[in-house]
């Protein structure tokens, strides 16, 4: 005979009997309106009557009886305190591990006949827990916040421990006792899915070993349910980042450069660019050149995020004049890659070239540029740290990055 533990689960009997009893009244009452509407002409009236709510009846009062049933339990009671399989399966749809610590948590407790409990629930990122508590009696959650170390000894050793762990078990070590003992803990059960550790409880109390059997039971919808928050969560937050990856794509074909601009007699040919790379020409009112060389260390659709992110940034700026000189662009790039979090290596290099004088001033970060002359290859005319200021002659001006030409520089203007 099933063991009612709580109020709760006799609100889900008495919710189950009510709909029965509601269903037969409902058959009952169909087969009265048939005896009545049938013409009494006709051979056996009450045969037909009964044919009539037996169809009925299986084709649409047992699953409209189901649908209210499950309604109605998931409204007044969580789906996971009950074995009815209509209720169960929508519990194995729900992905809200808020209804497993607002009705199942206390159950959990209570059933041990612990007046105190902690919860441990994994967290989206896969590593983390987030921990709550229980006391008194009162079924409310109350987040503790301090979490639990993800590397603890105990984690690892409740999850073989599939029935439950009790505090002083012979295979136990001094570490593991002294955990139990900061949770308060004399009993912990783990909730595991698929051999992964998804929380547990940890209550004050050593159940009994019928009450331990039905702990298990329910851990693994605990664990299911735990599961499944953290897949609809994941699918959620693909959806929601599907479309910005689609305008990445498109805004992506805008980091292809175009053909490199003509700087009074300063010629600039671009020679190579691969993916992962921002390469950019902004002109200023007077008719300087300025260029922005980023390179992430890493790429994938966030690298192209950001890319797309500190390029929408320098065109925004280009707009409203902010683009002064190649210390502020500079700057810019540095506090927009902080802003996005970027904490990935990066090279940057940001120059300008004078319309007028045809000089060139270079900025760089990284120790893998170099600026030379064709003619002396194996000298860098430009240091870190500093704005380097160099004119081209005859001989084009080459910007290297990892010993890969990526900018060449030539004044058109003089003749050999």
């Amino acid at each position: 005979m099933k063991t009612y533990f709580s109020d709760l689960r006799l609100i889900s009997s008495a919710i189950t009997v009510a709909v029965r009893l509601l269903s037969v009244f409902v058959i009952l009452g169909l087969y009265e309106l048939s005896i009545y509407l049938l013409p009494k002409e006709i051979e056996f009236v009450s045969e037909i009557a009964v044919l009539t709510c037996l169809v009925f009846g299986v084709f649409a009062i047992l699953p409209i009886q189901e649908k209210i049933s499950g309604f109605l339990k998931s409204t007044f009671v969580s789906e996971y305190l009950s074995d009815d399989p209509g209720s169960s399966r929508l519990a194995h749809r729900r992905f809200d591990s808020e209804g497993l610590i607002k009705n199942v948590f206390p159950e959990l407790v209570r059933l041990t006949n612990s007046n105190f409990g902690k919860l441990a629930i994994l967290k989206n990122d896969l590593v983390h827990y987030e921990l709550y508590t229980y006391a008194h009696k009162k079924q409310r959650k109350v987040n503790t916040f301090e979490g639990i170390n993800p590397r603890a000894a105990l984690l690892t050793y409740i999850l073989n421990k599939r029935s439950g762990a009790m505090i002083g078990e012979p295979d136990q070590n001094k570490i593991i006792n002294e955990e139990f003992v900061s949770l308060r803990a004399n009993f912990i059960l783990p909730f595991v899915f698929r051999e992964k550790l998804f929380g547990f409880l940890a209550v004050s109390n050593i159940p009994k070993d019928n009450v331990r059997h039905e702990l298990g039971f329910l851990a693994g919808k605990c664990a299911l349910a735990v599961h499944n928050q953290i897949l609809s969560s994941q699918i959620a937050e693909n959806k929601k980042y599907r479309k910005e990856l689609e305008n990445a794509g498109k805004i992506r074909k805008f980091l292809e450069s175009p053909e490199p601009p003509m700087v009074g007699d300063i010629k600039i040919d671009l020679l190579s660019r691969e993916p992962g790379e921002l390469l950019e020409f902004f002109q200023s009112p007077s008719g300087d050149f300025y260029f922005v060389f980023l390179r992430l260390s890493v790429t994938n659709a966030v690298s192209v995020l950001a890319l797309c992110y500190i390029l929408g940034t320098l065109y925004s700026s280009r707009i409203n004049g902010e683009l002064k000189n190649i210390l502020q662009i500079k700057s810019l790039v540095e506090e927009n890659l902080k802003e996005i979090s970027w904490t990935e290596r990066y090279d940057l290099a940001v120059g300008m070239v004078e319309k007028e004088t045809g000089k060139i001033s270079l900025r760089f970060i990284g120790k893998t540029f170099k600026l030379f002359d064709v003619s002396k290859p194996d000298r860098n005319l430009a240091s870190i740290g500093w704005e380097n200021i160099e004119t081209p002659g005859k001989d084009p001006l080459f910007l290297t990055w990892n010993d890969r030409n990526i900018i060449s520089f030539q004044h058109l203007g003089i003749k050999p």
